[in-house]
């Protein structure tokens, strides 16, 4: 049996193999037939050998990665697996030609084609980059040409199958190779980057951007600029430098863009896509400066008529500003648009900056400020410091913001670095967060150059808690500013206590070491920790010693005494919860949690810069755990932050264990504190633990469940609803604010109601039940839009129930966090009645069609849905966004947990693997786990990110579901 019909064998029914396309050896690729959905699209198996010695579950998680993109110049993964070892994916069938064909069958493309394909393939690149996806193999076949645009095939794929012994090219200056024997490096030879040449495992984006500049070369050269023997073209990458450039009408601009992406060094390339970008647009349409064309017809003009030359010349030029403002209205605000869609907040923020400063005044550029970006306040101690920001994954591109204090300026959502700088200061290096959770009033307190502690990083004090899982974010305390190490404590400085005797002197060590009883008296108790060698020290050391090579790795193999002892040896303290998480900052998991160390074999050196926190710290997460000075319920103390054996979600966990507890990942990380009181005494006070191991726990049967269900119940009278307001100047849809006569104490409820336009009826409707930042929030025309309003424009009309204690509604509630109390029962008892109310004033109107209501939950509302979807049979799906359980647990009737196996509808749930609220396997895994809903009508996917989703997957996967289950809208 040949590989095709063994592929069709493996594939069933479901796709239908026609014509082979064609491959190398990496592939063979086949049109096929998708028989459910009716549609063409291209199968793509991957050779055998190629695959040799990977594992099923890493490439799988890199395809995972790989299939979340998309983007309009990227060609996205439809499916993949495995079929009887055949590993296989799927993509649409994009019609048209590759860039190889086209390069092939001649003319030479025009510089202005030339252009019009990077751009697009930059653009991809820039999408694909900012989601930590790195193509690794960008060259004309993987470029597909169609309907004018270019499109980027194969992302992923050489990650995928990295590790793979074999490394095969489907194209070395256009012919067929296989190779072998060249270590880990994947990836087509005429393309690849000088690092990818060398095997360097640890190479990033900008290895694309090298590929990029061989690819705009060959465009424009009809060759790439090494050809030869695979080997012969690796090592040009390496040490030759590529061929001059002889194309006549290339201009000089276009030359040296290629030439810096050809850089050797990677830190002479540009730096990020949307760097590369912005250059190609300034040679495709340049400001202020006439294009190649028009300079050409201005020389043979001068030659003919100086004098009306020079006249055009200066109309050309006085017509700048016009030009400039059509580009803000005709491109800029259309790709601001864009890229707030896509959640690109950073790169709708960069154009956001330009447009304005050609146009300051535009109202509707005015409008677009806030789909991506905050106001903010910039404070500093002293004033008269520069701030600048970078996104996360740039760290070149620098963006002044002011000088403190600033007036209200514009802050990009989502993550960036900070850096704060003034003369006869410490320079302050940190991240940058804006959102729902962070304060607009940033203070940045700066230490002068002559200060101690140079390895400490001021934290400011402030009022806060301990946000992390299992702890109460709402006990508060106001705590002073204090410092805090910017590294963990090292095998070095652990062994100057060692060696100064720490071990055998008394007044290092805490009192409860022998109040605990861990020995009978001080030099039994520590007699108990020794080294492997039985000598005192670390568990992790042998002889007294650390391992050879390690001495500026953190130090592992301590217990909490031990660390207490070292803090006072150092002068210094272990910090409260409420200080390290402060610090830690753990909203910020999805952006350092991939740049840490977990679940490795090994703890390394601190201090990678990926792992950076908000105040300047690195490895909060990850590396070793940190002991922490309280006492956990249970008689534990706190170690927090996880470690290098950890899985990520030890970052986000308010974890203890007992003291004496000597595992090889538990560090130290210390702290000073500036101010003393009685607020930092509580701050030391044992702090109760919330952890509910939901493995253990079972939902209660049956007899007792069939008690809760009428607690929703109510009397169904008239709604006496009403249209409040109408408005039918959006563009998208019409808004229509209601109310009606609520379930409970003669009270009105409101809903928002967004309509599509254009359409008649009756509709589909989607009733949303949002986070929890809706309780502090007063106004319900506050983005209002901005999550769910991509179900609008697939037709469906959203619901947006104004609940009690949200919004206008607001009342004494002022947290989502669940307990005993029988305040929390009656508010989840009238969440459940708003959302039956509101279901209730759907199935009134003609133009709704009761019978295809879907619910959606967000975070605080995903975490409700159990609740809301038994209590509404009603409801026929439902799109969970970021859904988990709580380690806090309510009254057994308006648990979620006691719900969940009650739950019959579809249920489609979307969550990040960083998720700071709810970890994915102590609060994911166990509710879709115990989800009622048949296996084949849940699905559960993990993208990599926080307490959220790609917006680009929320609304396929979204839309999908509710095709599926609702049915398509027509």
């Amino acid at each position: 049996m040949d590989l095709r019909e063994q592929l069709q064998a493996a594939l069933g029914g479901a796709y239908t193999l026609g014509r082979e396309l064609g491959g190398g050896g990496m592939s063979r690729v086949f049109l096929a037939e998708d028989v459910r959905l009716g549609r063409t699209v291209v199968v793509k198996v991957l050779s055998p050998e190629l695959l040799a010695g990977i594992s099923a579950e890493r490439f799988e998680r890199e395809i995972r990665v790989a299939a979340s993109l998309q983007q309009a110049n990227i060609v996205p993964l439809l499916t993949a697996g495995d079929a009887n070892g055949l590993a296989y994916f799927t993509m649409p069938y994009v019609e048209g030609q590759s860039l190889r064909q086209r390069l092939s069958a001649g003319p030479p493309l025009t510089v202005a084609e030339c252009l019009s394909i990077l751009r697009d393939v930059t653009r991809a690149l820039g999408y694909a980059h900012e989601r930590g996806v790195v193509h690794r193999d960008i060259k004309p076949d993987n470029v597909l040409l169609s309907r004018g645009a270019a499109e980027v095939t194969d992302f992923g794929i050489a990650k995928a199958i990295q590790a793979s012994r074999v490394v095969t090219s489907a194209s070395v200056g256009g012919a067929s190779e296989s190779l072998t024997q060249l270590g880990t490096s994947v990836g087509t030879p005429a393309y690849m980057a000088p690092e990818q040449a060398a095997g360097d495992p640890n190479l990033d984006h900008r290895a694309d951007i090298y590929s990029v500049g061989v690819l705009a070369y060959e465009m424009l050269e009809g060759e790439p600029p090494f050809t030869g023997t695979p080997q012969s073209v690796m090592s040009a990458h390496l040490t030759k430098a590529p061929r001059a450039m002889t194309r006549a009408d290339v201009p000089p601009s276009l030359r040296r863009t290629v030439l810096k992406c050809l850089e050797k060094d990677p830190t002479h390339r540009f730096q990020s896509a949307d760097e590369l970008l912005a250059d190609i647009e300034s040679i495709a349409t340049p400001s202020g400066a006439l294009p190649s064309a028009a300079r050409a017809r201005r020389g043979r003009a001068l030659a003919w008529a100086g004098a009306a030359a020079a006249v055009a010349l200066l109309a050309w030029i006085a017509t700048g500003p016009m030009r400039r403002a059509r580009w803000v209205k005709r491109e800029a605000i259309p790709q601001i648009k864009a890229y707030a869609d896509l959640a690109k907040y950073d790169s709708a923020w960069l154009m956001a900056r330009r447009a304005e400063e050609i146009l300051p005044n535009d109202s509707t550029l005015g409008t677009l400020w806030p789909r991506f970006a905050r106001r903010g306040l910039l404070r500093s101690v002293p004033e008269g410091a520069v701030v600048h920001r970078a996104s996360f994954n740039d760290t070149t591109r620098w963006i002044t913001l002011g000088t403190t204090p600033t007036d209200s300026v514009w802050l990009p959502l989502g993550v960036g670095r900070l850096r704060v700088e003034k003369a006869g200061f410490r320079t302050q290096h940190g991240l940058m967060g804006v959102g729902a959770l962070s304060s607009p009033l940033r203070t940045y307190v700066l230490d002068s150059v002559t200060a101690p502690d140079s390895d400490m990083a001021h934290i400011p004090g402030g009022t806060f808690g301990v946000f992390l899982v299992g702890l109460d974010v709402n006990r508060t305390l106001k705590l002073g500013d204090y410092r805090m190490d910017k590294l963990e404590v090292t095998n070095r400085q652990y062994k100057a206590f060692v060696d100064a005797g720490g071990y055998t002197k008394p007044e290092y060590w805490p009192p409860e070491l022998t109040r605990d009883g861990v020995g009978p008296t001080f030099e039994a108790a520590v007699a108990k920790f020794t080294d492997k060698t039985g000598r005192p020290g670390p568990s992790t050391w042998e002889a007294g010693a650390y391992p050879a090579g390690q001495a500026d790795f953190p130090v592992g193999g301590v217990s909490w005494y031990e660390a207490a002892a070292y803090a006072k040896f150092a002068g210094k303290s272990l910090p409260t919860v409420y200080h390290w998480a402060r610090a830690a900052a753990i909203q910020t998991a999805r952006f350092i949690v991939p740049g840490s160390r977990f679940e490795s074999t090994s703890p390394v050196r601190g201090g990678s810069p990926r792992s950076i926190g908000v105040y300047g710290v690195y490895d909060m997460a990850g590396n070793v755990r940190e002991w922490c000075e309280n006492l956990a319920s249970g008689g534990g103390r706190f170690i927090l932050g996880g470690g290098w054996s950890d899985p990520p979600y030890g970052f986000t966990d308010g974890y203890a264990q007992p003291p004496a507890d000597r595992s090889a990942i538990n560090g130290i990380r210390l702290v000073r504190y500036l101010h003393t009181d009685d607020q930092l005494a509580r701050a030391k006070e044992p702090q109760p633990r919330a952890f509910t191991d939901y493995t253990r726990e079972k939902p209660v049967p049956d007899v007792v469940f069939d008690g809760y269900r009428h607690i929703f119940d109510y009397d169904r009278g008239a709604l006496n609803a009403r249209i409040d307001s109408r408005d039918t100047t959006q563009e998208d849809w019409i808004v229509e604010r209601v109310s009606f006569d609520a379930a409970y104490g003669g009270e009105r409820m409101i809903a928002v109601l967004l309509l599509p336009k254009a359409r008649a009826g009756p509709l589909q409707s989607v009733v949303y039940f949002p986070g929890s930042n809706v309780i502090s929030m007063t106004n319900s025309t506050e983005r209002r839009e901005q999550l769910a309003s991509f179900v609008v424009k697939s037709g469906r009309a959203v619901v947006l129930p104004i609940l009690k204690s949200t919004y206008e509604r607001r009342d004494s509630l002022t947290s989502d966090i669940p307990d005993q109390t029988i305040f929390w029962r009656d508010h989840v008892v009238m969440w459940t009645k708003d959302i039956k109310r509101a279901v209730d004033y759907v199935s009134s109107r003609r133009d709704m069609d009761s019978t295809r209501i879907a619910y959606f939950g967000t975070s605080w509302g995903a975490n409700q849905a159990p609740i809301n979807l038994v209590a509404e049979p009603r409801f026929k799906a439902a799109v969970l966004n970021v859904a988990g359980l709580t380690m806090e647990r309510s009254r057994p009737e308006v648990d979620p947990f006691n719900y969940l196996p009650r739950v019959t509808q579809p249920v489609l749930m979307l969550n990040g693997k960083y998720d700071f609220f709810f970890p994915v396997e102590t609060a994911q895994r166990p509710f879709f786990d115990n989800l009622g809903t048949a296996a084949e009508r849940k699905k559960w996917t993990v993208y990599e990110g926080g307490h959220d989703v790609p917006r680009t997957e929320l609304i396929a996967q979204s839309l999908r579901w509710l095709d599926t289950y609702l049915g398509p809208v027509r």
